[in-house]
């Protein structure tokens, strides 16, 4: 989104409604502003207006609206006749609809100094509201509360700032189950103090108002980076007066607010990233506004005068912005079943996951996972930690079992390591001990990704930096005089990262992260030349990160993570000599709210086994998750049943 300062004044008809126009730049342009700004809206009183103090209202529908009053608590309007929903004393308002019959409410209650929220029911012609739960931010007065419909984990989220600077995220309702919730997602920091804020579902954008600043955008959606920017500041930083107040988003996704100062108000479009402004008649101090559309070109607003502390009504001339294509792609919603202990400090740090399964006794199998800070990390299938061993800044790590291995468990792992530039060389002893063997030096000036690869010919490690060069190295020797040579060089036009090799048919798939989806052969006699398979599209988008190869019965399945838009692809791949990739399904894993496991998002590294283990009869998909919420945590790793994968698959 682009948050470039773009005004557009507004020009007053005959009936002194309005209309925007262009940005103006010129001296004359900038005179012809400032003449503009002494025209005026005609407001009149809307609702009660005896002892009102109220806050900030909310568009019902069918010219219905929910105000809040401190003196009165929640109202229900249409102007002709008014009642009190529940007495008390409320501020902030934030309305999601769940059916033509339902609302989500969320409100301030200033006599406990939390967030109330409710369930509105129509009955007939009747309102009925039923109490669901209440936040309470610890120690802390919220200043605001603003819900979040979240079409990609099928939850309402609430957002609350309050006089920390804070603002925290809490799942109260599961839209999958239809069911209340109090699920603390996270929290983060955000304006030294939030006059309002407002949520943009379909852009999925929290916008939070700062009275002396302006007001920011934060992407809304728990799964990524809780990043601001500036959408419109005040004077003399951009082109608001002060001081801003309360914020709503109208139902085709416009931002409107006011300012104390001049009595404006505005609406912000983000698809055109245009601010349209507006001046109301005669002598007002308006804090909140609230728009719903009379028709596609026409909005009736209501406001606050906090002067007075009566709402009070004017309809603008504005035209409803139309809905953008969205990507059109299915997505199937998928749970993980277990999530392991987060690694040691928050930051960019767990990386990528592989699985080794114990021959055995498969219960024992081990999950093994890189901290880029530390080493590699050990866990078991539960995803508890029972080792970390700390040799330096580990990137990707991979495993191989092979009879003709010579070690207790016939296994090899190896990680590239970032410290040495080297790789880093382990297996696992008869007691289920992973123990660092050796490093294998590589002369790779920035080692990056890399995986490994078993046939008849040898035991083989593939490296890259992020120049685009993969090396392939031999693992020569044993455990105790263990080597590696450098057999086979190789290049992708950009950065790469993950890689898989299919041992049985000798087949390397590679991931350039800008670009798609490499094949090469996997022997070291296969040549240098790399063939193209996929390019990122609307499926399949950048960062190409983590992929590996799943061996079903009667198919290969190459699981990709699309960083890009915090999912994943499978693609069919052929039998043939030369392997083709086909789509075979488009998914992401969004929080089990029944066992307090967050969705997951900007995934790097994944790894897949097929091999059954208890709990999960056709194997398992491990992913790293960037985001590591419900609550706030370092990053970790998420399992998932491939029982839940296989719905995917079209």
């Amino acid at each position: 989104m682009n948050f470039k300062l773009n005004t557009i004044s507004a020009v007053l008809s005959s009936a002194v409604l309005v209309t925007a126009l262009s940005g103006c730049t010129s001296n004359d342009d900038t005179q012809n502003t400032t003449e503009i700004a002494k025209l005026a809206v005609e407001a009149k009183l809307f609702g009660p207006q005896q002892n009102i103090q109220g806050s900030q209202a909310a568009a019902l529908g069918n010219n219905q609206w929910l105000m809040t009053s401190e003196s009165q608590g929640l109202l229900l309007t249409d102007n002709e006749k008014s009642r009190v929903l529940l007495a008390g004393n409320f501020e902030s308002i934030s309305l999601k609809q769940l059916s033509a019959q339902q609302f989500l409410l969320a409100t301030l209650d200033n006599n406990q100094d939390n967030v109330a929220i409710f369930k509105l029911i129509k009955n007939g012609q009747t309102w009925q509201l039923n109490e669901l739960t209440r936040i309470s931010p610890p120690q802390a007065q919220p200043d605001a509360v603003c819900l979040f419909k979240n079409s990609n984990n099928e939850t309402v989220s609430a957002f609350v700032p309050d006089v920390r600077g804070l603002i925290s995220e809490t799942v109260i309702y599961d839209l999958a189950t239809n069911q209340a919730k109090n699920i603390a997602v996270r929290e983060f920091s955000a304006v030294t103090e939030a006059s309002g804020c407002a949520v943009n579902d379909d852009t999925k954008t929290l916008y939070v108002s700062e009275a002396e600043l302006g007001v920011w955008a934060i992407n809304a959606d728990a799964e990524s980076a809780a990043n601001k920017q500036p959408v419109a500041l005040v004077q003399p930083y951009g082109e608001l007066n002060s001081e801003i107040g309360a914020l709503s988003v109208s139902q085709d996704g416009t931002l409107w607010l006011s300012a104390t100062d001049g009595n404006k108000v505005y609406a912000y479009q983000a698809q055109t990233d245009k601010l349209s402004q507006w001046s109301l008649a005669g002598e007002h101090t308006i804090e909140s506004v609230a728009a719903s559309f009379i028709n596609d070109s026409q909005a009736q607003l209501v406001l606050i005068d906090d002067e007075t502390g009566a709402y009070i009504q004017a309809n603008v001339n504005y035209t409803a912005q139309t809905a953008t294509s969205q990507n059109n792609v299915a997505m199937t919603h998928l749970h993980a079943s277990a999530q392991t202990t987060p690694v040691a400090a928050f930051g960019d740090a767990a990386d990528d996951p592989a699985i080794w399964i114990n021959e055995q006794d498969a219960k024992k199998s081990l999950i093994l996972g890189t901290d880029k800070r530390r080493g590699l990390m050990v866990y078991d299938l539960a995803g508890s930690k029972v080792q970390s061993l700390n040799v330096g800044r580990l990137n990707n790590v991979d495993v191989r079992q092979h009879q003709d291995i010579n070690n207790q468990t016939h296994t090899w792992i190896t990680a590239s390591n970032r410290t040495l530039n080297s790789i880093s060389v382990f297996t696992v002893d008869g007691d289920n001990q992973v123990n660092h063997v050796t490093e294998i030096a590589t002369n790779l000036p920035e080692i990056y990704g890399m995986c490994m690869y078993s046939s008849e010919s040898g035991h083989y490690v593939f490296v890259n930096d992020k120049s685009g060069l993969f090396q392939q190295y031999k693992l020569i020797g044993e455990q105790s005089n263990l080597s590696g040579e450098l057999v086979r060089e190789f290049t992708l036009p950009s950065q790469p990262e993950g890689c898989s090799a299919d041992d049985n048919l000798g087949q390397l798939f590679a991931g350039e992260e800008d670009a798609g989806i490499w094949y090469i052969g996997a022997e070291p006699t296969a040549g240098n030349k790399a063939v193209k398979l996929q390019s990122v599209n609307e499926q399949l988008v950048a960062d190409v990160e983590g992929m590996e190869i799943y061996h079903a019965n009667d198919a290969r399945y190459l699981v990709v993570s699309s960083q890009g838009d915090n999912s994943y692809v499978l693609y069919n791949i052929s039998d043939d000599t030369q392997p083709s990739l086909s789509f075979a399904g488009k998914f992401n894993v969004i929080a089990n709210l029944d066992k307090g496991i967050d969705g997951v998002g900007e995934t790097d590294g994944l790894t897949v086994t097929a091999t059954a283990v208890p709990g999960y009869p056709e194997g398992m998909l491990i992913v790293q998750d960037g985001y590591n919420r419900m609550p706030l945590q370092p990053q970790n790793f998420k399992i998932i049943d491939w029982r839940e994968v296989k719905k995917a698959i079209r």
